[in-house]
């Protein structure tokens, strides 16, 4: 799990889960965190961060399968 290299990609940054996790310690429920989930569409990066940032960007949304 690595941040998104390219600061140009950074509109296409996408918060997948806010201020929370789910961990197996946890029973997979969600748990407040102070780290946010957050996804790079343009290069597939991942990572974890507390960073101000977060509150800038939008959630990312999945689409249902048909």
């Amino acid at each position: 799990m690595h941040a998104c290299p390219d600061k140009a990609h950074r509109p296409a940054w996408r918060v997948r889960v806010r201020r929370a996790n789910y961990s197996a310690f946890n029973g997979y429920r969600r748990t407040p965190s102070p780290y946010s989930l957050v996804h790079c569409g343009d290069c597939g990066a991942l990572w974890r961060t507390k960073a101000a940032y977060v509150d800038t960007l939008p959630d990312e949304h999945f689409s249902k399968a048909t």
